[in-house]
């Protein structure tokens, strides 16, 4: 039985290795985006996920705007990312507006 929880031990410390590598590796990606269209003059909002963990619920959505769809722009589907052609305040309620010099507001935090 001793194996088994040095097991579990070693395990459970290499996956949450990995997953703090996979949060930051999307977190970095998610701001990059978000850069790329405030370069553009576009707004650009994001709102964490706070409820459930990231395999649940996704890290958290951005909002940009624009007409694009996601598919197209991404060449797949990404649940995170959003496009709103006009802006309204029930749209974003709950969000952060983002601009270049916050873009460490785009973040998640890891929940066991």
């Amino acid at each position: 039985m001793q194996h088994l929880k040095s097991l579990w031990k070693k395990t459970k410390t290499r996956f949450d290795s990995l997953e703090k590598e996979l949060v930051d590796c999307y977190i970095v990606f998610l701001r990059e985006v978000a850069k790329y269209y405030l370069q553009q003059g576009r707004r650009v909002f994001f709102r964490e996920n706070n409820v459930v963990h990231w395999g649940e619920g996704n890290f958290g959505w951005l909002v940009i705007e624009g007409k694009e769809e996601t598919d197209e722009v991404f060449g797949e589907y990404i649940s995170e990312i959003k496009f709103e052609p006009k802006i309204n305040e029930k749209t974003i309620k709950g969000y952060t507006e983002i601009k270049e010099d916050n873009l460490e507001d785009i973040r998640y935090e890891i929940r066991e």
